[in-house]
């Protein structure tokens, strides 16, 4: 009876299923490594700023800035013409053109000024520095060239006529043929050795209008193109008979740094 009861007890103990409970357990998680933040910052665009255009000043603004910042009212002042020619000057060298040193009309200043008619093509009023002249220029001290310029009853325009700055590494005057000026790298003999500039590339904008004068500098650091010399010996202006029938030159004068 009693073995009966025992084995009855174990066949109900094997019957029984185990139940599946429907409710989850939670599952083991890193939730320090995976923490949802409450709100998510929207991202901002950073923008690289434009880069801020430089302009970059035309050489004769730097020669203007340059003898501005140095005091353009100290420079020495050397008459060249005004009224009448120096007599360490010269205008033997003047091509092809008719020249009236007495001229009354367009005056910038006093009682005459230089009338220039071209004759032909190409015409050049041209100052050159007499071998007798009482005072040299060392290219050292000479800043600038200045003149005040007039078409009469013309107007001029600013790429019409240039203007040349001619220099010396042998002779503190204007000799005819001297080559002691030499240019590095020179390709060919057929272009000037001193650079021909227009008028726009001196700080005249426009034309120059008719009846009008205007003052032209040509400061000689602006001039990139031409070749280091010790003396300054000559300057011209050129231009020819179609372009510029007629022009008024007055107040020719070089301008220097002081002695020191």
């Amino acid at each position: 009876m009693l073995l009966g009861l025992l084995l009855l007890f174990l066949l109900s103990a094997c019957s029984r299923t185990p139940s599946l409970s429907t409710t989850p357990e939670p599952a083991p998680t890193l939730s320090n490594l995976f923490v949802t933040p409450d709100a998510v910052p929207t991202p901002v665009l950073v923008t690289e700023s434009s880069p801020i255009p430089i302009t970059r000043p035309n050489a004769t603004a730097i020669a203007q800035a340059t003898n501005t910042a140095l005091g353009e009212d100290k420079l020495v002042v050397v008459p060249v013409y005004g009224d009448s020619l120096s007599a360490d000057w010269s205008l033997e060298q003047s091509f092809q053109t008719e020249i009236d040193l007495l001229n009354r009309a367009y005056v910038q200043n006093g009682r005459y000024s230089i009338k220039v008619k071209p004759l032909f093509t190409t015409g050049t009023l041209y100052f050159t520095l007499k071998p007798t002249a009482k005072q040299t220029f060392l290219r050292s001290r000479v800043q600038g060239v200045r003149f005040s310029l007039s078409g009469g009853p013309l107007a001029i325009n600013n790429d019409a006529l240039t203007v040349a700055v001619v220099g010396s590494n042998a002779k503190p005057y204007w000799v005819a043929n001297d080559t002691s000026v030499q240019f590095d790298g020179r390709v060919t003999d057929n272009e000037p050795i001193f650079s021909e500039t227009r008028l726009v590339f001196l700080g005249i904008n426009t034309a120059i209008p008719a009846k009008k004068s205007v003052e032209v500098t040509v400061w000689l650091d602006s001039l990139l193109y031409d070749p280091t010399y010790k003396y300054v010996t000559g300057f011209y202006l050129k231009t020819d008979r179609q372009s510029v029938p007629t022009f008024y030159v007055d107040q020719v004068s070089l301008l220097l740094l002081p002695e020191r």
